[in-house]
């Protein structure tokens, strides 16, 4: 199973109150964390295919496709929470 990122600390009140939107970014954030450790739970073969690509089947590549958007999505929800932060 792959590495989750490393999770930031949670912003302090006061960047909250300048960014409120972070509040249900964090929540989408770890939400999509424990859907992608969910996935890999369910399909340990996962692991397997990312060594033998010939092993992928329909349902594999459904949720490895899955897993690749939400890669993507919680890259964007970083770059935001970043450019929302900066002082």
């Amino acid at each position: 199973m792959r590495s989750s990122p490393a999770r930031q600390p949670l912003p302090t009140a006061t960047k909250l109150a300048h960014a409120p939107e972070l509040a249900i970014l964090i929540a989408l954030d770890t939400l999509l964390e424990m859907t992608t450790v969910t996935i890999h739970l369910a399909l340990p073969e996962l692991d397997l295919v990312e060594r033998d690509p010939k092993l992928l089947d329909r349902d594999l590549a459904v949720a490895q496709e899955t897993l690749d958007l939400i890669a993507a999505l919680r890259h964007t929800v970083q770059i935001y929470r970043n450019l929302a932060l900066r002082p």
